[in-house]
């Protein structure tokens, strides 16, 4: 009997002391002018569990970022961009509260996360409760909801509240001069991979390529075997004399292209470039007998002559050197912008590979 007693009072001294940390722990015995929050309040401690990612603003654009078994895709159709994504998860774990608002401006800063405010809102793999250590009903749940303001005057942080706070804070990144919100785009196109082929050189199974400047340009590229492949000219005439290495190259960077940005055109630009300004169209078909195409337009514009500084002559109507335009698998709702430099290989005709005599 005494022993149960004992194992009583002992039990009891400890749900007791847990009860004290939890309270502590909470700000409990604090008085309000000196609480502050747990600092990591906002962060997402183990980011490898978050599988969604919803972002918005006020103004209607959103987006949705998702963690699929090929990696992180947007609005459940289009491979994200990794190095974004990377950052991203890497500023929710990091995101830590740097100050408290004083009560006099709470009220003006949380007016202005009302109006004004990006909304995050993060999903992850979590148990509904713990005992023991033990997780029970493990699913996707939403775990985080916080709005994210204006920066401070000074930029060195920015407004922010959770749902279901009443107080707004202002949070950073540790060892970070500015404001998060950039990391925070709520335009999808913002998250979109800008990687329009990606096919190992083992992978290849033939490649087209159609001149439409110069046709007797034209040629293509068949597999024949492991890292073997066949040239043929414009009228399917097997070419023997060409430059393997310059083949090889050319097809092995195929691995990896990517477009610049997202051109802005209006309608009108748009239809005279679809028009007038095709020069190449490239086709890719894998061993699985998937076509990827890439038609290259033309950018066109005016060009003032320029000698020692100075403009000199009449300005004229040329391509540009620098950078072209791209339409992939004939989706003509998004038009690329795309470097020489990256694709220098892929537009070149068919006497670029051509051994010299």
């Amino acid at each position: 009997m005494k022993k149960n007693k004992l194992y009583l009072i002992i039990a009891g001294v400890l749900a007791i002391a847990s009860i004290a940390t939890v309270l502590v722990k909470n700000n409990v015995f604090t008085s309000p002018a000196n609480r502050f929050p747990d600092p990591y309040a906002f962060a997402i401690k183990d980011t490898s569990l978050i599988n969604k990612i919803f972002i918005a603003d006020m103004r209607g654009n959103r987006v949705l970022l998702t963690k699929t078994m090929d990696g992180w895709i947007v609005d459940d159709s289009i491979p994200a961009l990794a190095p974004n994504v990377d950052r991203l998860l890497s500023v929710l774990r990091n995101l830590i509260i740097t100050q408290t608002v004083p009560k006099a401006a709470q009220k003006t800063i949380n007016k202005m996360l009302s109006i004004n405010a990006m909304k995050v809102e993060i999903y992850e793999t979590a148990p509904k409760f713990k005992l023991f250590g033990i997780c029970f009903f493990v699913k996707e749940r939403k775990t985080k909801t916080y709005y994210i303001g204006d920066a401070t005057q000074v930029n060195m942080g920015n407004y922010a509240i959770i749902e279901g706070m009443s107080e707004p804070y202002v949070i950073t990144i540790p060892g970070f001069m500015g404001f998060v919100t950039p990391y925070f785009s709520p335009y999808p196109k913002n998250w979109y991979s800008h990687i329009l082929f990606n096919t190992k050189i083992t992978r290849i199974q033939s490649v087209d390529f159609v001149d439409f400047e110069n046709p007797e340009e034209s040629f293509r590229i068949v597999k024949s075997g492991i890292r073997f492949f066949d040239l043929y000219d414009s009228h399917n005439q097997k070419i023997n004399d060409y430059d393997t290495t310059k083949i090889l190259d050319m097809l092995s960077e195929f691995r990896e292209r990517n477009y610049e940005s997202i051109a802005n055109l209006t309608p009108n630009e748009k239809d005279s470039l679809l028009t007038y300004n095709l020069f190449k169209i490239i086709t890719l078909t894998d061993v699985d007998e998937n076509n990827y195409e890439l038609k290259c337009y033309r950018l066109m514009e005016w060009v003032q002559p320029i000698e020692n500084d100075e403009a000199v002559g009449e300005i004229f109507w040329a391509s540009n050197q620098d950078r072209f335009y791209g339409v992939q698998d004939n989706d003509f709702s998004t038009i690329y912008r795309l470097q020489y430099y990256h694709f220098d290989r892929q537009v070149q005709p068919l006497s670029y590979f051509l051994k010299k005599r």
